[in-house]
């Protein structure tokens, strides 16, 4: 009886045993990270607990370099796999679904558990921030290596650098991270980047090689390591598309339920994958490859608020064109007479001032045929002296000797040209080519002008203060007329009272001549000053036709200077005049 019931026993727990063998064994792909390994990515101690759990059931585990372990998930040809959260976004659209995240005692927060550090020698002062990186050249493990490469070019795109321009150049080292380190401390790179925690990592197997580097744009976070970057969900652990969902559940379970090693390893649930998703769009990589490639598609997916307005733009183009042109035809017979009119209009302005600006030339000729009046008589008086110099030396019968005669002849030949400059200034103004661009000495006109008028009016006290060396830009002739009239008006009015007093000043600013011209005279209210060179052909004086002060506006506006007029307090009127300086 008792033989026949362990029999019995024994042949259950055969059947179970070999139901239990008959089940395949559950697979694992695991990415192949950079040695050495630290807590996180070490995946033994968990290994060994899912064997644990789920024993008499096979739980094997194999590594995969990054393309392989692609192909494996794409193909469903393991169960699940555990990478970076990087690489486990980049399988979402073939069904992969992440049941746990990875931590440790150094990253205790499964959404904040991985970052990139970038370095270069303690030496290179050139090299201290972010913006001293640029143009130099990189060393990181590979292009597609989310922990080696790809969270620092993110942050360099989050810090608003083209992070593709952003290096002179970029070395690919491959997997082993001390390559990085021996190339940045040889000097083949002058920047290194690779994932929190490895410098000190690599440290403890190689003391002080932290003297000889530095890390560059180091951030405080919830990670306990020296880091550069943002940080990014940890490591993931995630099933393929065909995992049975039960199995699924009891996979988590096993995870979660997994009690922490000395070291701190353990698992807990990532719920914020957006950083990962923020990365893979700012590179344009992963689910948005398409970013760096137009198709129709994609035109109209991102564009298509834009299309829909200009659709409605040209639909109402169209209405409104239609009733433009209604409104256009009817509006195009007042617009062509209006354009008649204003035709005519301009006809008529045009000849108007064809006819002002004839009476004006006028109005200057005869201004300049008083001063030339004055100018010509010098040069023919000084030609009459050295004539009559020759005729008395003929007289006496004496023969000048050649110096005397050479000098005589050359002082006549350079007054009878100054006289023939004069004469052609006023052809110039008859043909209308006067320039304004000369460089005109106003502390020489000025000096010369009033030194003449006080023999004229010679019971008036002048007092001339002039800067020296004043230079300003116009037409020498022109100058002359305006300062003529200014300073023979100051002394015509000052006569008016008993003591006659004119005071002259030339000054400058940075830019400009100043002259100031004041007389004493009668007291002159603010009416009789606004009205000043605003009446036309009205004079007091018997001799005067009542243009001197227009001629001075319209020289002044010629040579865009300005003039004001202020009565003054004692009797008399004070003239500033501002004219640009000749520098």
């Amino acid at each position: 009886m008792f033989r026949s019931l362990f029999a019995f026993v024994f042949s259950i727990f055969i059947s179970v045993s070999a139901a239990a063998n008959a089940e395949p064994p559950i697979t694992i792909g695991l990415i192949h990270f950079s040695p050495p390994l630290s807590t996180d990515m070490d995946f033994g101690p968990t290994l060994k607990h899912l064997q644990a759990f789920f024993a008499p059931r096979k739980v094997v585990a194999k590594v995969y370099q990054s393309p392989e372990l692609e192909k494996a998930v794409e193909q469903g040809k393991i169960d699940f796999f555990f990478a970076s959260s990087g690489f486990f976004y980049r399988m979402q659209p073939f069904g992969a679904r992440d049941l746990a995240t990875i931590v440790t005692a150094a990253k205790t927060k499964p959404n904040f558990g991985t970052a990139g550090v970038f370095f270069t020698r303690r030496d290179r002062k050139d090299i201290s921030k972010f913006e001293d990186m640029k143009g130099k050249v990189l060393v990181a493990n590979y292009k597609t290596a989310f922990h080696g490469y790809r969270t620092g070019m993110a942050e360099l795109e989050n810090r608003g650098f083209n992070h593709e321009k952003f290096f002179k150049k970029v070395i690919f080292a491959g997997e082993k991270a001390s390559a990085i380190i021996n190339d940045i401390i040889a000097g083949s790179g002058d920047v290194g980047f690779v994932r929190a925690c490895w410098l000190e990592e690599y440290e403890l197997q190689n003391i002080s090689v932290m003297d000889k580097l530095k890390v560059i744009g180091a951030k405080p976070g919830p990670i306990k390591c020296l880091h550069s970057t943002r940080a990014y969900p940890n490591n993931t652990f995630a099933a393929t598309y065909k995992v049975d969902p039960e199995l699924a559940r009891e996979m988590t379970l096993a995870l979660l339920s997994m009690k922490p090693e000395k070291d701190g390893q353990a698992w807990s649930i990532a719920t914020d994958f957006k950083p990962v998703d923020d990365l893979y769009r700012s590179l344009k990589v992963g689910p948005y490859q398409y970013l760096r490639e137009w198709s129709v598609k994609r035109v109209l997916t991102e564009f298509w608020p834009a299309f829909l307005i200009v659709i409605l733009g040209i639909v109402g183009l169209v209405v409104h064109s239609w009733r433009a042109q209604k409104l256009v035809d009817r509006a195009t017979t007042r617009l062509l007479t209006a354009e008649e009119s204003r035709r005519r209009t301009l006809e008529k302005s045009r000849e108007l001032a064809e006819k002002i600006e004839a009476q004006q030339k006028i109005n200057l000729v005869g201004q300049l045929s008083s001063m030339f009046a004055h100018e010509m008589n010098q040069p023919l008086a000084a030609c009459k002296y050295f004539v009559d110099g020759l005729k008395a030396l003929r007289k006496q019968k004496r023969v000048p000797d050649e110096e005397m005669l050479d000098f005589s002849l050359g002082q006549m030949e350079h007054e009878l040209k100054r006289a023939s400059q004069i004469v052609n200034k006023v052809r110039d103004y008859s043909k209308k080519t006067v320039t304004r661009e000369a460089r005109v000495d106003l502390t020489s006109i000025v000096q010369e002008i009033t030194q003449t008028l006080k023999v004229k009016f010679n019971n008036t006290v002048v007092d001339v203060r002039c800067a020296p060396d004043v230079d300003v830009e116009g037409d020498p002739v022109e100058t002359e007329i305006l300062f003529w009239n200014l300073l023979k008006n100051a002394m015509e009015e000052s006569q008016k009272v008993e003591c006659p007093e004119v005071w002259v000043v030339l000054k400058t600013d940075e830019d400009s001549a100043i002259l100031t011209v004041e007389n004493s005279g009668r007291k002159l209210s603010a009416e009789d000053v606004a009205k000043l060179g605003t009446q036309t052909f009205k004079s007091e004086k018997s001799e005067g036709l009542g243009l001197g002060l227009v001629v001075v506006r319209s020289i002044l506006e010629a040579m865009n200077g300005a003039i004001q007029y202020a009565p003054r307090d004692q009797g008399g009127l004070k003239v500033t005049v501002r004219l640009k300086r000749k520098l």
